[in-house]
């Protein structure tokens, strides 16, 4: 499992999941919670970048869970096909989001992994000028 002892809560993509006609967010956090006993908090739903592939033109719910849920969320992740956005930006993905998403919520991330030296300075995010 990914360490992340020193975070508050842990960013994480749900790929390719929509809402419910007429549900907000809340609906993901009640679901979450009443389902599997995690704690998350709801950041936004995203739509990817018009790009080839799987990745392209899907929506996408970006959370965060909570530090006291995170084991819990391990065991689950993979059935839900859940990303931590580490992940997302190791495997060179970030380029799918639109510049806001990347700076509100994968920017700092993607730092993080440059000054461990995780990811190299040209697989960073290439912001318009």
């Amino acid at each position: 499992m990914v360490s992340f002892l020193k975070e508050e809560s842990v960013r994480c993509i749900l790929p390719g999941v929509t809402l419910p006609l007429g549900k907000s967010g809340d609906y993901i956090v009640k679901l979450f919670k009443d389902k599997y006993d995690i704690d998350i908090d709801y950041l936004t739903q995203t739509k990817t970048l018009p790009v080839e592939g799987a990745f392209g033109s899907r929506v996408d719910q970006i959370i965060d869970v909570q530090r006291d849920s995170l084991e819990k969320f391990a065991e689950i992740k993979r059935s839900i096909n859940a990303l931590y956005v580490t992940e997302i930006v190791e495997s060179n993905q970030q380029h799918i989001y639109n510049e806001r998403v990347y700076l509100r919520y994968i920017q700092r991330t993607e730092k993080a992994l440059l000054k461990e030296g995780k990811i190299a300075k040209e697989d960073t995010y290439q912001m318009t000028k």
